[in-house]
Formats: structure tokens, sequence, C-alpha cells
């Protein structure tokens, strides 16, 4: 198997959502059709964008008009409400249309990587990788509004953001491959808080990721217990498997 952040991940939240998505084929031989979602649809839409801005397609002052412009034929899922929804319309047109991303060398944009990692064979997206005075930066779009480092005694947000720091340092090994050393930031661009995040890579958390990998791989490895893990609004908005899941009422 080719192991990927998503992997290991889903297999956290929900083994049973990992069976059906990496296991499972019906009589045909053929795996189930993942469904996408609201907040899964609005994502892959400001990367879409992000990536035409990065990449010289579209101007900055291009980009709301676009947003707006295809918006329907892009995001065509319902959203769980008419105030999440309009939330999350206003959140992306303001990020766009107030765009103040920063001006760097552009390296690599939207990039499909497979590299190695923890003794295994992986893949990934990595969003934007970029050059500013020398310094090497890895950057991950993102619609979650991670919060800052407090620098206190570790909060709430602190281990979040840690938690999703994990994927960064995943494809870090990717880009010691191509560009022969590591990232020096690792940064996330949070668009509906326009907020961006940048921390320092260290190596001391890089073999921290690495032995959290190998042990998640060897947790799916060995696992037999494909039990169901449900959460309501994990169930019916972000499980692109749950229409083929018969635990999706019990949530």
């Amino acid at each position: 198997m080719v192991w990927s952040y998503s992997r290991l991940t889903s297999f956290e939240e929900c083994p049973y959502r990992w069976f059906l998505s990496y296991l499972y084929r019906d009589e045909y031989g053929r795996p189930l059709k993942k469904k996408s979602g609201f907040f899964a649809e609005f994502g892959s839409y400001i990367h879409l964008i992000m990536q035409m801005y990065l990449d010289g397609i579209l101007k900055k002052n291009e980009l709301s008009t676009f947003y707006v412009a295809h918006f329907s034929s892009n995001v065509r899922s319902k959203a769980p409400n008419q105030k999440i929804y309009h939330n999350y319309f206003e959140q992306g047109f303001r990020y766009l249309d107030n765009l103040s991303f920063p001006q760097r060398t552009v390296l690599g944009v939207e990039q499909n990587v497979n590299f190695s990692f923890a003794g295994k064979p992986w893949t990934g997206f990595i969003d934007l990788v970029s050059e500013d005075n020398g310094k090497l930066i890895i950057t991950d779009h993102k619609s979650r509004l991670l919060k800052p480092r407090s620098h206190r005694s570790p909060t709430k947000s602190d281990l979040e953001l840690d938690s999703y720091l994990r994927q960064l340092y995943v494809y870090s090994a990717s880009i010691k491959d191509q560009y022969g050393r590591y990232p020096d930031a690792l940064e996330f661009n949070c668009f509906r808080s326009q907020t961006m995040i940048q921390e320092p890579f260290r190596m001391d958390r890089m073999r921290e990721i690495e032995l959290w990998s190998k042990e998640e791989i060897e947790k799916i490895t060995v696992n037999d217990d494909w039990s169901a893990n449900p959460d309501y609004w994990r169930c019916h908005y972000l499980c692109d498997v749950c229409a083929d899941c018969e635990y999706k009422q019990m949530s």
C-alpha cells in the first residue's frame, strides 16, 4: 500500500471508514464511489483559485470576481444550513477580495509528490513550496480556523495546531528529496480567518512524527477490528463514504 497522511488520520477517526475506503470491494471487485460534500468542495474551490493565482493564470484583482462567477458550479453540495453557507461564501469572498499573500519566489504549486517516509512509500499534494530570502517554506491552505501558538502551557488550540502540523512534517521528507534539505518553516494559510501561521521546522519534531507514522501504520496493518466510531457531524457532512455506511444512522 502507498500511504498518505489522510489514510492515517482517517483510521484514527473511524476504522470502519478506513475499511470502506481502502479495503472494501463490491461483487465486481470495484471500490466504493466516494462522495464529496459542501466543506470538501468549498476547500477544493479555494485551492483551485489559489493555484490559478500562484501560477499566474488569475491576477489579484480578478480573484473575487472569478470566485463569485463560478461558485455554484464548483460548490454544488448542500451546506448543513443557510447560515453556514452564507458564512463560508462571505469568508471566501473577503479573503480573495483583500488578498495579502506574501510575495515570494514560487517553487511549486499543488505538487503531487511520491516519496519514502518511515520506511514506506507515501504520496500527497503539497499546496505551495516557496522561498523567501533563502528560507524554504511549505504552505498548506486551510479552511479550518487554526490559531497561532499561545506560547503558554499547551492549550487546546496548541494541541490542535500540532496535530495538523504532522502533515507538513510528513511532506518535509519529500522536500528533502527534492531540494536536498528540509524546509526552514511550515505554514498554514487559514483563509477563512485570513490568518497566516508559520512555525520553524524542528528536527526533533520530525523524528516524533516519523515514529508516530510507523506506529499508526503498524496498528492498521495488524488491525482486525473495524468498528465504526459514529459522530453526527463527521458522518453526515465530512465522511466521503457515508452513503454506504450502515452505521451513519447511529450517529
